[in-house]
């Protein structure tokens, strides 16, 4: 039967500009709250082609299921949405958003697309969309309102009240546990719990909701570990697409981790990588408050800010995507997992042309600001074509991160990983600390009052380890394995430890001769579950503890790359360079250009490792 598709526009004109009005345009999943939108119903979809899910809600009305495409959009200029029904009086649905620069302001055009199945059904569908369009136009004119008040745009959506008792009790569990450096920042977050709305506390990402209120992100982190504890919050685990860098799926526990996680929308299956696709994020439970954690959208561009375009690839057509007007590198992305580096440079071509099968050819494209990509598919079936940048602002509270939280460690000892599991970390600072003379010492002073030095000598390494935002992984003997996901941190802690401890050793008459030996090192390792703690191991655990080994007495010693960079970043005040050598180390092909470096008295060597 054929159809007469009914077409549909309102322009909507805002003193905003489209920079302003993008992002929270694009972020389709609080606008459809705001408009009143149904909450969605989401099901996985296999072989149709370049839909990926299919969702059932409620349009104008009617229950209705249709198959879910990948939008399309061009980063600050366009998205739309085509929807496929299943079944019903209407046969598909595009929506589309397109910002029009107008002088200072914005032009937003806002069209549907409508097809019915019926020809009877075109005039309830074409009053349908007119009511539709009106709603969206609304809250265009609203936002746009806002955004040139200067004030934060509220997020008009709804707020489940909390539960007054399950809440109260919460609240002040949280606030009894938190120190008093960290009080506000505890009473800022149980506003937020009680009263934000339910998009905005449905997944809470600490560090995005840091640099949100400029608070500092491990403080916050830290604080939200403590609402877990409270009852305030619940953590989870959300595994994280190395493409669309979304979750694609979500679990309750470490120890539920497997090796390897799958994202639906990409099409791709991706190993789990503990500081890059596994992300802590925290909600309130039920008992504090029922939000409403939808979905109500699943595709729109605010999910991918990193997605520059996106486009439906038809078989054996073409797409042309249009490219940034600046310089640097981009990816392409082709559903399944295809890929191909893109440099864009002056000297580039305007066009730039790949062919998508099971690779993407050429692998390296070449093309000018605000040319285009043109894509060929070779393809069976539809699919979707992506250019992402390669960088962007890590707002992910990863499980590396968080596992090396002294917070996480001491609240958090059962969250593990499964036996046998191994998941990788790509690059972990480990610290190494041994005393030197102990063995004498315990001959010396008696097993009773050496090991309450060395018990003692825990703390005071402990408190270096923490306030430089590193964790205690395990003590073996009189020793200390320390992890960091900052080298910065790991080296500041390691020279905090060399300046307390002689003060701290002369508390103890028996203890001459006894000092610190330090090893660090950093690189990739692998996190374990060793002993009923979170642990680490692989080469670059080896390389650390046998830098440690080389130490003699007072001596931290570092490879020769990070001495310099932590001489160039000033990490090493009170420290001074004794010797610079190749460490010749067990099962290491290669010596290690190390440097060792000791205590001074005098003032800082400004160039302790130049």
């Amino acid at each position: 039967m054929q159809r007469s598709t009914i077409y549909l526009e309102r322009v909507v004109e805002c003193r905003s500009s489209v920079g302003a009005l993008w992002p929270i345009l694009a972020d389709t999943e609080r606008f459809n709250r705001a408009v009143g939108l149904s909450r969605i119903a989401v099901q996985p979809l296999e072989d149709a082609g370049a839909a990926r899910f299919l969702i059932a809600t409620t349009l104008g009305g009617f229950r209705v299921e249709y198959e879910e495409r990948p939008a399309e959009f061009v980063e600050n200029e366009r998205f739309k949405f085509l929807r496929v029904l299943r079944r019903g009086p209407v046969h598909s649905i595009e929506t589309s958003f397109e910002l029009r620069t107008r002088g200072s302001g914005t032009g937003v055009v806002l069209s549907l697309r409508i097809a019915p199945r019926w020809p009877l059904f075109g005039t309830i569908a074409r009053l349908n969309g007119w009511r539709t369009l009106r709603t969206f136009a609304r809250e265009v004119a609203r936002i746009d309102s806002e955004v040139k008040s200067g004030s934060p745009v509220e997020i008009a959506a709804q707020a489940t009240p909390a539960d007054v008792s399950a809440f109260g009790r919460a609240a002040e569990a949280l606030r009894n546990s938190v120190a008093q450096d960290r009080r506000a920042l505890a009473e800022k977050l149980i506003e937020h719990v009680r009263s934000g709305p339910d998009v905005a506390v449905a997944r809470i990402r600490p560090f995005e909701l840091a640099d949100a209120w400029a608070a500092p992100r491990r403080e916050l982190l830290a604080v939200c570990l403590k609402a877990v504890v409270a009852g305030m919050l619940e953590l989870s685990w959300d595994l994280v697409c190395p493409s669309c860098r979304t979750a694609a799926e979500r679990t309750p526990s470490l120890a539920k981790l497997g090796e390897r996680g799958h994202c639906q929308l990409c099409d791709v299956t991706f190993g789990l990588e503990l500081d890059k696709a596994v992300e802590a994020t925290f909600r309130p439970p039920a008992p504090v408050r029922d939000i409403d954690s939808g979905p109500y959208c699943i595709g729109g561009p605010a999910r991918t800010p990193h997605v520059v375009t996106q486009a439906l690839l038809p078989p054996g057509s073409e797409v042309v995507l249009p490219v940034p007007r600046r310089t640097g590198r981009l990816r392409l992305f082709v559903r399944g997992g295809a890929t191909a580096s893109v440099e864009v440079r002056g000297d580039g071509p305007t066009v730039a042309v790949a062919d998508a099968g099971e690779h993407v050819t050429p692998a390296s494209l070449l093309v000018s600001p605000g040319g285009v990509v043109q894509v060929r598919s070779a393809l069976a079936s539809e699919s979707h074509v992506k250019l992402e940048r390669s960088e962007w602002v890590d707002r992910a509270a990863t499980a590396a991160m968080v596992s090396a939280l002294p917070e996480f460690r001491r609240l958090f000892s059962g969250e593990v990983l499964a036996p046998g599991l191994a998941l990788k970390v790509g690059r972990m600072t480990l610290l190494f600390s041994d005393l030197s003379a102990s063995t004498a010492l315990y001959g010396r002073a008696g097993d009773a009052s050496a090991f309450r030095l060395v018990r003692d000598s825990f703390e005071v390494l402990r408190t270096a380890v923490e306030q430089n935002g590193g964790a205690l992984v395990k003590t073996i003997g009189d020793a200390i394995m320390a992890a960091f996901t900052s080298e910065e941190g790991a080296v500041r802690a390691a020279v905090a430890m060399q300046s307390a401890f002689p003060d701290f050793i002369r508390r103890y008459h028996y203890a001459q001769d006894v000092d610190l030996k330090l090893g660090i090192y950093s690189g990739p390792c692998f996190a374990v579950t060793a002993n009923g703690v979170l642990d680490y191991f692989g080469q670059t655990v080896n390389i650390a503890a046998r830098l440690q080994g080389q130490a003699e007495a007072g001596d931290l010693v570092l490879p020769g790359d990070l001495a310099e960079a932590a001489a160039a970043g000033g990490w090493l005040a009170g420290t001074r360079v004794t010797e610079r050598y190749g460490a010749t180390l067990k099962g290491v092909d290669r010596a290690v250009p190390a440097v060792r470096l000791r205590r001074e008295n005098g003032a800082a060597l400004s160039a302790a490792a130049g």
